[in-house]
């Protein structure tokens, strides 16, 4: 496999993460990285994404003094929840026939006025020749994909039951902002009339796994509250007073005449207390149907979703490069599976089968 010239839009949290995990993949060379922030312009990208070495990549701004710098790839896009913020950059870069993966929640499966813009985002890759997918860790894999990706046993499916418990700690500041951490309960309440507080991408998961299992749902309905702290809380970008929004309660509901197809469920807080907040960490999934199926993911994933965030763009690389142009939702693309950086593994030498003599 050819070396890949890979640019990392946006160098936050998520884009850290997903400079660290592409140093370890072999056929990849980041060629550019691009941030707004002028505390980070003008400095390499190791010292921005806590890596040891220099990398001799200088992060600059505005964005067409890399996208315009050679050959391009795929750029991974890291810079904002929010599909109006996202299309322009998007656009941007299928100017210069690069291939895009995202982590924009609200292009994930776009609904309402969003859809507009994919199509528009679709028209101009396919133009390009090129390819761009949203993904992520929720939405992109605990809340939909593996719902889905679980249902292939089943005769039928009846409802869905999707429950998730997620420390928000290793999230960066845009993320804060969208979950409220640190303001008042009222402000929150504000935020939420506003369209501009509570996760972003629930809604979509919820679309998305009734297009997949065929649920015929006609509406959703989503309801958000704050959780409130009575200490003082503290994660690597931000600081809670006791009294202010540490987290959410988010709930989306897919009706089909009034009954309950989907129930989605997720509770999201910095640094949280079991104690306190009388919540597990983990996530559970329950699809019923013919057969039921039970699916229960441990702690883990919810405790450091933001390195399965960028280990599931990273791992969307092949997928991409291997689709048509056009934009592709998860669902269309190939089964994605973790990245081994282009190593081919080993040819299988022996195969040995053991039995018991009776």
């Amino acid at each position: 496999m050819r070396t890949l010239r890979i640019v990392q839009y946006g160098v936050g949290a998520m884009g850290s993460n997903m400079v660290k995990l592409l140093q370890s993949k072999s056929a990849v060379r980041i060629v550019g990285a691009i941030d707004h922030d002028p505390a980070k312009v003008g400095k390499d990208l190791s010292e921005v994404s806590d890596l040891n070495k220099p990398m001799g990549i200088k992060i600059a701004y505005p964005p067409e003094n890399v996208l315009d710098d050679g050959p391009i790839d795929v750029v991974l896009h890291a810079t904002t929840a929010f599909l109006k913020d996202a299309y322009p950059q998007i656009l941007a870069i299928l100017e210069r026939r690069a291939n895009v993966i995202t982590i924009c929640q609200e292009l994930f499966f776009p609904l309402g006025r969003n859809r507009e813009m994919a199509m528009e985002i679709d028209r101009k890759a396919r133009e390009m020749g090129v390819g761009v997918t949203a993904v992520g860790i929720n939405p992109g894999f605990v809340m939909d994909i593996v719902p889905i990706v679980c249902s292939v046993p089943c005769w039928e499916v009846k409802r869905v039951f999707v429950r998730r418990v997620v420390d928000f700690s290793p999230y960066g500041p845009d993320e804060m902002r969208h979950i409220g951490a640190g303001i008042s309960p009222q402000e929150f309440l504000e935020g939420v009339k506003q369209g501009i507080i509570g996760h972003i991408g629930l809604l979509e998961t919820a679309a998305m796994v009734a297009h997949c299992l065929g649920l015929p749902v006609d509406e959703l309905r989503q309801t958000k509250e704050p959780v409130i702290t009575r200490k003082q809380r503290a994660s690597r970008f931000i600081t809670i007073a006791p009294g202010s929004v540490c987290g959410f309660r988010q709930n989306v509901a897919g009706l089909r005449n009034g009954e309950t197809l989907l129930d989605f469920r997720m509770v999201g807080i910095v640094c949280p207390d079991s104690e306190e907040d009388g919540v597990t960490l983990g996530d559970y999934t329950r699809i019923e149907g013919t057969p039921n199926v039970d699916i229960t993911i441990k702690e883990e994933i919810a405790q450091k979703g933001g390195m399965g965030t960028a280990a599931v763009a990273v791992n969307m690389i092949p997928r991409i490069l291997n689709a048509p142009p056009g934009f592709h939702t998860m669902n269309t693309l190939a089964l994605p599976y973790i990245w081994n950086g282009g190593l081919e593994p080993p040819p299988i030498q022996k195969i040995t089968t053991s039995f018991l003599v009776l």
